[in-house]
């Protein structure tokens, strides 16, 4: 078996030591998470501290290259690729509204490895850097994306057309399945290794935290918390029915996401995709 390479790069020169604590934690957590989802880490993992600024800048650029990918591998009308743009263009203010709300990310870096970069001024806005278990609940749920990631392989989740990338869900579909899967990994990790869950979400936050977050553009641009906890919910209820193993499947074939309707209502994606197990 492939031993993971833990990678922590601090490109603000500035915080040693939390670089330090987020290694340590990686190598804590990654056993408990890979036995709970039941997916392999990939071969390597990497975690990129950076300054306000240059966060969400690579925020940015995390958009701009995805769209240069569907650019690249799609047949887009010019006035796709346009409409896309003007798009990305008008959400340049996004992330300065966002970055004291995030408390990390995971995507695909400049050069094609995927990682998660933080700031530790946003850690200290969320109020993560308060409690141990704070900081273990944001990386454990990072670290599942990255296992996520490597789950889909070759899949391309990502796109700002996910349709002709064969995602015929919502994007509402693959964000709650990705993103519940994510919480209801991070909340298990917390139960093995201190016996209970304390919730960042619901944690202490910086004055700063609560003027953007008090923001009214801010419901339209990021994650909602519904998506997390429905997506739990999802998550939850399937693995309790058949383990992780069905759930699973959801990563390699795309007809196993929920619909909107499933999301509203678990039991009926639940009988869905144990109809495709017992005809399997």
């Amino acid at each position: 078996m492939t031993r993971t390479r833990f990678t922590v790069l601090d490109d603000t020169q500035r915080h040693p030591d939390l670089a330090e604590r987020i290694d340590q934690i990686l190598r804590q957590v990654a056993p408990t998470v890979t036995e709970i989802t039941g997916l392999p880490l990939p071969a390597a993992v990497r975690f990129r501290l950076l300054t306000p600024k240059a966060w969400r800048e690579e925020f940015r650029q995390g958009h701009l290259r995805t769209l240069a990918r569907d650019i690249a591998d799609l047949d887009l009308l010019p006035t796709e690729i346009d409409g896309a743009r003007l798009g990305l263009k008008i959400a340049t203010f996004s992330p300065v509204l966002l970055w004291p709300l995030v408390p990390a990310r995971t995507q695909k870096a400049a050069d094609a490895q995927r990682e998660t970069t933080t700031s530790p001024q946003a850690l200290h806005h969320c109020g993560v850097l308060t409690d141990e278990q704070f900081l273990v609940q944001v990386v454990a749920h990072e670290l599942v994306h990255h296992i996520q990631a490597e789950a889909v392989g070759d899949t391309v989740w990502t796109s700002h057309f996910l349709p002709k990338r064969g995602v015929l869900a919502s994007p509402k579909s693959v964000s709650t399945i990705v993103e519940g899967h994510a919480t209801w990994a991070e909340r298990q990790t917390l139960k093995r290794l201190f016996g209970t869950a304390a919730d960042f979400r619901e944690g202490p936050k910086s004055w700063r935290y609560h003027l953007h977050n008090g923001t009214p553009a801010i419901p339209r641009l990021g994650l909602s918390r519904d998506t997390h906890v429905q997506g739990s919910r999802l998550v939850a209820l399937a693995v309790d029915e058949y383990g992780t193993g069905l759930l699973n499947q959801v990563w390699k074939d795309l007809t196993l996401l929920p619909t909107k309707r499933e999301i509203a209502d678990p039991a009926t994606w639940i009988c869905r995709i144990g109809r495709g197990l017992a005809s399997a």
